[in-house]
């Protein structure tokens, strides 16, 4: 249903409404005897006999149905449903409904201080005597944040609105910290005794924004949100197949903890793949090691290592050629591997993970996947 559709109110009577109600907070009559009150609530679904006029809008895939879903590195939504009740104040009688289904999206950038939350409402079953209500709706700063602009959706609850705003966080120079918006609507009904219901929120908690990715910009990522780096075999045959092994066959650790401590990935590299004449490179090829040294996981961290030499039709053939290192047997338990893979291969892979890093706005202790 676009924007501004009208919803056809059914024709059913107060007779047919549920009896007394309790009144939800803030919807209070204000100790006149006559007329009606407004309550809006969330958290209500519709009654199972009631029928929808159209379709509502549906919230994106993966929306949390109640609660703030992380749907990427870079996207939360939460949807919910929810009812607007007009109530005799003498009595508690309901005499007409609308409920409604909402859904409010937060999407970041990599590489700005800025993001967008948007806020899409949608009736989905009415009735009675409502009166002539508006719904309103405002986009609202939180914590460290400007709001730059928007376009906060106000009509007919009867209708579907939709609407979204811009905020921004200043730069906070070699700092991490949080950031959050947040979007809020309500009802205003001349018909009912308190007129203006209490404000309802989306209730966003936040995100991070830093200004310390190394190579990068500024910019904002859900921290919440563990990214994953993927290492197809069709593009690296042999460093895919290192780390799939590594991994699957040898049961090192898939989730790994970026450093950014040189000195810690320097002891990471001199370790795995020592330099010098006892520790040769093949013709084309350089030294592997897994897990990552710009990880915490390295092989500083691990008291030795194992390489691979197998060929087999279970297995399938990864030949490593690092005789200084012990072959992997079922039955050690050792912390990394190395492995001599094609030069272009090793390099590839290596810029590929730095661009995962940027991509991801992942910083110094930040976690992340790996699948080969």
């Amino acid at each position: 249903m676009a924007a501004g559709t009208a919803f056809a109110v059914s024709p059913e009577t107060a007779a047919a409404a549920p009896g007394k109600v309790t009144l939800a907070p803030g919807c209070t009559a204000s100790g006149a005897p006559d007329g009606t009150v407004g309550c809006l609530r969330l958290g209500v679904s519709p009654p199972a006999s009631a029928r929808t006029t159209v379709a509502p809008a549906a919230a994106p895939t993966g929306c949390g149905n109640g609660a703030w879903a992380n749907m990427s590195r870079f996207v939360m939504c939460k949807a919910t449903g929810g009812v607007y009740q007009v109530i005799l104040a003498e009595g508690g009688t309901v005499v007409g409904e609308i409920y409604f289904n909402y859904f409010s999206m937060v999407t970041l950038s990599a590489r700005e201080l800025r993001w967008t939350q948007s806020f899409e409402y949608s009736p989905t079953y009415a009735w009675g005597a409502l009166g002539t209500p508006t719904l309103w709706s405002v986009p609202d700063c939180m914590f460290y944040c400007t709001l730059v602009g928007g376009n906060p959706p106000t009509g007919s609850p009867l209708n579907n609105l939709a609407g979204s705003a811009t905020f921004t966080s200043t730069r906070l120079p070699g700092q991490v910290w949080g950031a959050s918006s947040d979007w809020g609507f309500w009802i205003v009904n001349p018909a009912t005794i308190n007129q203006v219901t209490p404000t309802l929120w989306a209730n966003y908690p936040g995100h991070r924004c830093d200004d310390v990715l190394p190579g990068g910009t500024t910019g904002c990522a859900n921290q919440d949100f563990v990214p994953t780096l993927e290492i197809p075999e069709s593009r690296y045959p042999m460093y895919a197949r290192h780390v799939r092994h590594a991994i699957s066959t040898a049961n090192l650790p898939s989730l790994l903890t970026r450093t950014t401590d040189s000195a810690l990935r320097d002891a990471n590299r001199r370790i795995a793949c020592p330099e010098g004449s006892s520790y040769p490179r093949p013709a084309g090829y350089s030294c592997d090691e897994y897990p990552f040294a710009a990880t915490t996981q390295g092989a500083a961290a691990n008291p030795a290592g194992f390489t691979f030499n197998f060929d087999t039709k279970r297995l399938g053939r990864l030949i490593c050629q690092v005789p200084w290192l012990t072959e992997h047997r079922s039955t050690t338990n050792r912390g990394y591997s190395a492995c001599m893979i094609p030069a272009a291969e090793n390099s590839l892979g290596g810029s590929d993970l730095q661009s995962f890093f940027l991509d991801n706005r992942v910083i110094d202790r930040d976690n992340f996947q790996v699948r080969a």
